[in-house]
């Protein structure tokens, strides 16, 4: 039997944080005596929609790291271990955004070891103000539609309506 590089399992596989706030994935492993080829740490964004193909964002190879391939993160990722050799490959993603809402997962190679990981980020977004208004005629008898939106906010937002003023039932 042999031993082959390990990823640690992590406690929670679901991050949830604000817009603007700093997340870290972590992705820790042990390797093995057997693994000897050079260390592969890859992060990889498999977005949310499945039309998009997935995503190199950072990753770490022959004692380089390399973040420039993804723009929408460049500058707000980093790993957070600055010497991924040590075990730790973890990510940090700062100043998050509502993209970089998707699944992560991370890839550690060092042959003839292999192993991946994949974590869920949801990036909540505050609403926007809402806004709101009527269409049709403001006449007895008439129908008329009140709307409100909002243009961002997640989880998506639901609206309830309710009378304020006057006793009298609405049909």
């Amino acid at each position: 039997l042999t031993r082959s590089l390990s990823i640690n399992p992590v406690d929670q596989s679901m991050f949830e944080k604000a817009q603007g706030e700093k997340v870290t994935l972590p992705c820790t492993f042990v390797l093995s005596e057997e693994d000897e080829g050079p260390l592969d740490i890859e992060w990889v964004l498999i977005p949310a929609d499945n039309q998009k193909k997935e995503q190199i964002i950072i990753m770490y190879a022959v004692d380089r790291i390399y973040n420039h391939y993804y723009a929408a993160m460049t500058g707000r990722m980093q790993f957070t271990n600055p010497d991924p050799r040590s075990g730790d490959g973890s990510l940090d993603i700062l100043n998050l955004k509502s993209v970089d809402t998707g699944t992560y997962q991370c890839k550690v190679k060092k042959a003839p070891g292999v192993q991946s990981q994949k974590l869920q980020l949801t990036v909540l977004v505050r609403p926007a103000r809402t806004k709101c208004s009527i269409e049709g005629s403001q006449e007895i008898g008439k129908d008329v539609t009140l709307k409100c939106a909002s243009q961002e906010g997640s989880p998506l937002l639901s609206y309830d309506w309710r009378r304020v003023s006057g006793t009298q039932e609405l049909p």
